[in-house]
């Protein structure tokens, strides 16, 4: 039986209280109390800790409909800290600035890069940051975390990110030690579909589903998981890696992400003749009776093949919903609709999982990575009381 040290304990219950204060505005003690079994005296002297680290701060509004003294409504301190999005991705950069409530404040983009090596990556990568930094200071912010969304396989642990296909010269970086020494700043990496998949809940379809899949659908097909509200992340950072799935293709076996991914869409589009250089360009020409018959079959074969390996991590999550996102989510119903036919038809059981195009644009991961270092900063600042050993009563 695991026997949990007193610090572990107020750990738990800080951490616990904290996401339930940010996920629920204007909730008040006794419903943190009744929603976790914890006490009355637990919850206040755990909010007073927040309320004295300056992340947590009650309001002047009465919560009406209640018999005796009103209860007080508690909400994150918005300038608690104001955290930076990254979207590490394999055409360009994108950022995000988030106060502590996450809203967002500002976003921005940067050019394609030029070579696509290692060294030209992280100069738009430190070009980007600083670019936020500059116009946070002139609305008198200052950015105090940055959290990093970048394809896998990853170590969100260490910050390394080991050999994301289609990177090139990309192995074992230290990112997340890059950063925070030219910075000074905590930062926090993990995976793009993992993010993607917080800004699903934080703003997109999945604000009232506890179970979801949000795919991530770029050059590179991922999948972030979410399971009863929680980010599900694994033991090996390798949790839904779909682009890797194989199949068995023209006499050999290969990645989903290999034949289905949406470089593989575009390079086809110009085998048929056509003049393409993005996803959004297909899209375009999708609407065109000449584009329907001629790029209609390609993309259906491709959105067959993704609803198959949907199907499969289906079976094995069982969630509520799929959130189709990222670039191909442009494509819209071509792509959309032969995956709910694969479902229709494949779907084990009598259960019903709804396929719907994601709510977020391209700055899913951005927004998320935002949304991931907010969390994290925040847990970090709310159990800091109890890893330095002051006494509580909590």
């Amino acid at each position: 039986m695991l026997v949990l040290k007193p610090e572990d304990t107020r750990i738990k219950n800080a951490v616990t209280l904290l996401h339930l204060l940010l996920k629920k505005e204007g909730i008040s003690r006794v419903e943190l109390s009744r929603m976790t079994g914890l006490t009355k005296t637990t919850v206040s002297a755990i909010i007073k800790e927040f309320i004295s680290l300056g992340i947590v701060e009650e309001s002047s509004a009465v919560l009406t409909g209640n018999v005796g003294k009103s209860p007080t409504p508690l909400y994150i301190k918005a300038d608690a800290v104001y955290t930076m999005g990254v979207h590490l991705g394999r055409e360009r950069v994108r950022t995000a600035l988030m106060d502590a409530r996450m809203n967002l404040i500002l976003k921005k983009k940067s050019t394609p890069y030029e070579k696509k090596n290692s060294e030209d990556i992280l100069r738009k990568l430190f070009f980007s940051i600083k670019n936020i930094m500059d116009e946070a200071k002139r609305r008198g912010i200052k950015v105090g975390a940055i959290g990093i969304g970048i394809p896998g396989p990853l170590d969100a642990q260490t910050g390394v990110v080991k050999r994301p296909p289609k990177f090139k010269g990309w192995k074992d970086v230290p990112l997340g030690e890059i950063v925070h020494e030219k910075y000074q700043l905590p930062t926090w990496i993990e995976n793009d579909a993992n993010v993607g998949a917080l800004a699903e809940k934080w703003y997109g379809g999945g604000k009232q589903i506890k179970n979801f899949m949000y795919v991530l659908a770029n050059e590179g097909i991922g999948a972030g998981i979410v399971i009863e509200d929680e980010l599900y992340q694994g033991a090996y950072d390798y949790v839904g890696e779909i682009g890797h799935n194989l199949f068995y293709d023209r006499g050999k076996f290969r990645y989903l992400e290999d034949i289905a991914g949406a470089d593989l869409l575009i390079k086809r589009a110009r085998a048929k003749g056509l003049d393409v250089n993005s996803i959004k360009d297909i899209s375009k020409v999708l609407q065109t009776q000449r584009g329907r018959k001629v790029l209609g079959p390609v993309v259906k074969k491709s959105a067959t093949w993704i609803g198959a390996t949907l199907i499969n991590a289906v079976h094995v999550v069982g969630p509520q919903t799929v959130f189709v996102g990222g670039k191909m989510a442009v494509l819209g119903d071509t792509l959309i609709q032969p995956i709910r036919e694969i479902f229709s038809q494949y779907l084990f059981g009598d259960q019903k999982v709804d396929v719907m195009l994601s709510e977020m644009s391209e700055d899913a991961v951005t927004v998320g990575a935002a949304i991931y270092a907010t969390t994290k900063w925040l847990e970090n600042k709310s159990i800091e009381h109890v890893k330095e050993g002051k006494k509580t009563n909590v």
